[in-house]
């Protein structure tokens, strides 16, 4: 499947998306290229047009994550906001904190195609768990029921240890980047640097008698005897070193602080290990990282010495996926679950909560096929390979797993680089356009306060704060923060009606308030309330009213009732589980001019 998603740009530049969609024909491109024992098709097989199930049961949880889609085509656009069906009756039959029944999960309020069962109700080790999900749905105009089933198995055991394991170096500060230096080498373990000095006996006294500059480093260039030594074997004993160190590994227990390994260290890893019962078929592994934490530069993202740039240490949320390891065997004959390697340059700095879920077999048999998930992956998928689901009457997965965690604390020496969370969100917000997406627009208004809207990008920004400054009761040191550059924005027509634009669909057209309901900017054009709810065609105003929608569920109040509304008569009509409940609405108000 292929996320499918719309983008509009605003005057300025900052970019606008409206919906996301499901592509029926289209795998999601999440994985590697990979070959392996699967079937192939023999033939392109016609576009799945049915419902899709992503549903899970963790031990110790309740369900709380069991949902759907209308598989689309790739013209139609989607949204969670509401129900793609007419009615759904979703049930769970196994054992539940003890006692075996069948839970009736309820739709998510905010998210109707999502269902949940009962707080109380928690799923247990070793047991097998069965869905019924019948739904009667539109399906291009025609009224149909799908039933699908499925059997979620949860493996009976699985356990992180109480110890994971790091490079002996990162239980040492003040390590420096360069490997070529007397400070570098006098703080490996003793039985590294015996071990280099044997593979590599002239590289030691190159080092320590090499001419050294002020701040007491070695001269390396190409007219030293130790810069002529490392220009001819200075990649293999950095390769040989990173070996050594990776192998020199110390126990730490839950809990622990350790520093992250800078410059050609920091491609060393931490390891964890488990304890499991046969049925665990791989473990997925997540991360949760501090929201005032940091991204400390690293080589891993530029291996020829190049530097990304630095929206690319931006991950949106605090959750993210990192990587999956399958039930297998390395080619030594070890398990890959017995030692499970976590990157150091993924860690940032802070807290860091690892989670592990060891999921059954048939999550494993999904990932490697449908996504085609390899490891971490990466790449185009290979379409000749066969869909292997766990769904009958549908398609997807329904998988039971056992969830465990590992926090650690990362500390940096001083000197590391770090780029703070919240710099390089803005960073990838001005790339992207800052409204490109949810993530950009509700951080908007934080990003520019905290800088006292100085950003250039803040002038609009600055007219909406000080338009609910002055509210009752006032905000007056709101007001004064905002009004320098308020105050020069309402100069700018463009500026002044992007502010006021914002203020206006926040505040739901106020018909009280002359900000809204009068007119707008030194040329007298029509106020928000006028473009947004009183004009056809689409403009900036309809444009931040639509975003707002999106990001607030597309809820049909009395703001996003015209959102609707205008989003589905101004623009082609791609997706009538959305415009449905904009027909509902120019039901209930036919004079209006948005639903003409």
């Amino acid at each position: 499947m292929n996320i499918i998603s719309e983008t509009r740009r605003r005057r300025h530049g900052r970019g606008r998306f409206a919906a996301i969609g499901l592509a029926a024909s289209v795998l999601l491109i999440l994985g590697a290229c990979i070959q392996g024992p699967w079937d192939y098709y023999p033939e392109n097989p016609p576009p799945f047009r049915g419902v899709f199930l992503t549903g899970y049961v963790l031990a110790k949880n309740p369900v709380r994550h069991v949902c759907f889609e209308r598989v689309l085509d790739l013209s139609e656009e989607a949204t969670q906001a509401f129900a793609f069906y007419d009615s759904a009756d979703v049930r769970i039959a196994g054992r539940f904190s003890g006692a075996v029944d069948t839970l009736v999960l309820e739709a998510v309020q905010d998210t109707p195609n999502c269902f949940q069962g009962d707080i109380r109700d928690t799923v247990e080790n070793g047991q097998a768990y069965d869905l019924t999900a019948r739904f009667r749905w539109d399906s291009a105009g025609t009224e149909i029921t799908s039933v699908l089933t499925a059997q979620a198995k949860v493996p009976t055991l699985f356990k992180l240890h109480d110890t994971a394991a790091a490079p002996s170096v990162a239980f040492t500060p003040g390590i420096p980047e360069n490997i070529f230096t007397p400070q570098f080498v006098a703080l490996l373990p003793d039985g590294v640097r015996n071990t280099l000095n044997e593979e590599f006996p002239e590289v030691l006294p190159l080092i320590v008698d090499a001419p050294k500059d002020s701040a007491g480093n070695p001269v390396v260039d190409s007219t030293t005897a130790l810069g002529i030594y490392i220009k001819a074997n200075g990649a293999k004993i950095q390769a040989r070193l990173l070996e050594l160190l990776g192998r020199d590994l110390a126990p730490y227990a839950k809990g622990a602080t350790l520093y992250y390994m800078n410059g050609a260290l920091n491609t060393l890893s931490h390891y964890f290990a488990s304890e499991r019962s046969q049925d665990v078929g791989c473990v997925l592994i997540s991360q949760r990282f501090d929201s005032n934490s940091g991204r400390p530069e690293t080589r891993f993202d530029s291996p020829v010495g190049i530097k990304p740039d630095s929206d690319q240490y931006y991950f949106p949320g605090y959750i993210r996926r990192l990587l999956i390891y399958p039930d297998a065997k390395g080619s030594k004959g070890w398990n890959l679950l017995d030692t499970m390697g976590v990157v150091n340059t993924w860690f940032h700095t802070k807290k860091n909560t690892l989670y592990f879920y060891g999921f059954e077999p048939a999550y494993y048999s999904y990932l490697s096929t449908v996504l085609q998930v390899d490891g971490g992956g990466g790449g185009d998928v290979d379409p000749r390979i066969k869909a292997k689901y766990n769904v009958q009457g549908g398609a997807g997965i329904f998988a039971g797993g056992i969830p465990d965690s590992f926090d650690v604390y990362i500390d940096t020496v001083p000197g590391t680089l770090v780029y703070p969370l919240q710099v390089t969100h803005a960073l990838y917000c001005e790339k992207e356009g800052w409204n490109d997406n949810k993530d950009c627009r509700e951080y908007y208004p934080r990003y520019c306060r905290d800088n006292a809207y100085k950003p250039p990008v803040c002038a609009s920004a600055a007219v909406t704060a000080c338009l609910f400054a002055d509210q009752s009761p006032p905000d007056t040191a709101l007001k004064a923060l905002c009004a320098p550059v308020a105050d020069t924005a309402k100069l700018n027509g463009l500026s002044r009606e992007e502010g006021e634009d914002d203020y206006c669909v926040q505040r739901g057209f106020p018909a009280d308030d002359p900000v809204c309901a009068g007119t707008s900017g030194t040329s007298g054009t029509k106020g928000a309330n006028a473009r947004c709810l009183e004009t056809q065609g689409i403009d900036g105003c309809k444009e931040t009213l639509w975003d707002y929608c999106l990001d607030h569920a597309w809820q049909p109040d009395s703001v996003c009732g015209p959102g609707l509304a205008s989003y589905c008569h101004d623009k082609p009509r791609l997706s009538e589980t959305l415009c449905k409940h904009a027909d509902a609405w120019c039901a209930a108000n036919p004079g209006s001019v948005l639903c003409k």
